[in-house]
């Protein structure tokens, strides 16, 4: 997700040299920096519609907190201090700080904080798989699932709401959860119909993952801050940032005239110097062609997996990231039993055959798989990665078989005692 064009990119290497003997760091409240600037104006260029400003960070979690303040921060300026809940939905992730933590639904990663956690609420999430009625649309089940968020914002009172907040496609905490189509066209009028702004979490999906710079694009939704890190940088220095809408830069900039604070290397000349020639070598090498292509061969082979593996079901995504969950049996949906950690022993099986896999889901359902290779794979490499995953399928369908042979001969057992 993160290293997107490869490690060892001389280019890379002689940006961040030449930037080295220019000037390493500026702090944002004294000074700007050539670099960051030029980040920005590139950043926005390829943004939707008008995302003209920019504030840049260290990591997805940074802009997430600061995509909180910026939200408090805006209805403050327009005269609504009240509005100061961010609501998430109940299968995401936007990181380990506490407000991010806060807006996040990984049951996983939040008992350890407990109170120290804001209390918002969370809307459910658009899983069409699990969550769909038998016989239901893409069209009805999309309309179904953007109003279960729209209720979540009434029942909360949304003269309380600030943002809510979405990943395009879930990640970690789902395992590329991909939205019904017009899904996220429906969450932008209901945000704008109910005065709460639309935060969407590009950390994973943005720089390309896709096919498109931003995952948000597929239908022509802009939201009101945009959050990018992960391929912003491909993994080679720690930066990310929060793409923000006129309008709200405007109403900061009319009232108080004080932005939301940021970080001591919030827009680090290095970090942005770094970013600058990783979209020049996306740009040159034409990278987004490449995801697009080697994407639709990486579906064909899952589609095609799935027909021969009976353990796997609801091959999902885009571009060049995609996911699939492990089931008991295709027809009933079963999820193996928690317990078993079905992803994190699929990520071993992977392992022992020379290939990396994510593993997601949050128990009962932590029975998901990431695939997000880099965006300069080949034709060959993909090849190869799918002849390596269908060698560990080989093993975890031996794994499933076994896991529903034990549950047979107890439910077998229990039958006859009880008898």
């Amino acid at each position: 997700m993160t290293a997107s064009i490869g490690h060892g990119v001389d280019e890379i290497a002689e940006a961040v040299k030449e930037q080295c003997r220019r000037v390493a760091f500026t702090y944002r409240t004294q000074f700007t920096n050539l670099p960051a600037e030029e980040l920005a104006r590139r950043l926005t260029d390829i943004a939707p519609g008008d995302l003209d400003m920019a504030f840049f960070v260290n990591s997805g979690s940074e802009a997430s907190e600061y995509a909180i303040r910026t939200a408090v921060s805006y209805w403050r300026e327009r005269g609504l201090p009240g509005k100061v809940k961010i609501l998430g939905r109940t299968i995401s992730y936007h990181g380990m700080t506490m407000g991010a933590l806060s807006m996040s639904g990984h049951a996983a990663r939040r008992p350890d904080y407990g109170s120290l956690l804001h209390a918002f609420s969370f809307a459910p999430p658009a899983y069409a798989y699990r969550f769909a009625l038998p016989g239901e649309s893409e069209e009805v089940y999309a309309a179904r699932a953007a109003k279960a968020f729209e209720d979540a914002i009434q029942n909360e009172d949304p003269g309380t709401v600030a943002a809510v907040i979405v990943e395009p496609i879930v990640g970690a905490a789902g395992g590329v959860l991909t939205p019904p189509a017009g899904y996220f066209a429906r969450l932008r009028d209901i945000c704008d119909r109910l005065d709460v702004l639309l935060i969407i979490d590009e950390v994973i999906t943005g720089m390309g993952r896709t096919g498109d710079w931003f995952a948000s694009s597929y239908e022509d939704v802009v939201p009101d801050l945009l959050l990018i890190g992960k391929g912003m940088s491909a993994g080679y220095s720690p930066v990310a940032g929060v793409l923000l809408r006129s309008h709200i830069v405007e109403a900061l900039r009319e009232g108080s005239g004080v932005a939301p604070f940021g970080h001591t290397f919030s827009g680090n000349p290095l970090g942005a110097a770094t970013c600058l020639a990783v979209l020049d070598f996306m740009e040159r090498e034409d990278i987004l062609a490449n995801v697009r292509q080697r994407g639709k061969q990486l579906e064909e082979g899952l589609l095609s997996l799935a027909t021969r593996y009976r353990c796997i079901a609801d091959v999902r995504g885009r571009g060049l990231l995609w996911g699939f969950e492990f089931v008991m049996d295709q027809e009933s949906k079963q999820a193996p039993d928690p317990a078993l950690g079905a992803a994190g022993l699929f990520v071993d099986e992977c392992l022992d055959q020379g290939l990396l896999v994510y593993p997601a889901g949050i128990a009962p359902l932590n029975n998901a798989v990431i695939l997000s290779p880099p965006l300069v794979i080949t034709e060959e490499e993909t090849r190869e990665l799918l002849a390596k995953l269908e060698k560990a399928l080989r093993a975890m369908e031996r794994h499933v078989k076994r896991w529903a042979a034990v549950g047979e001969n107890r439910h077998g057992s229990r039958v006859g005692t009880g008898s």
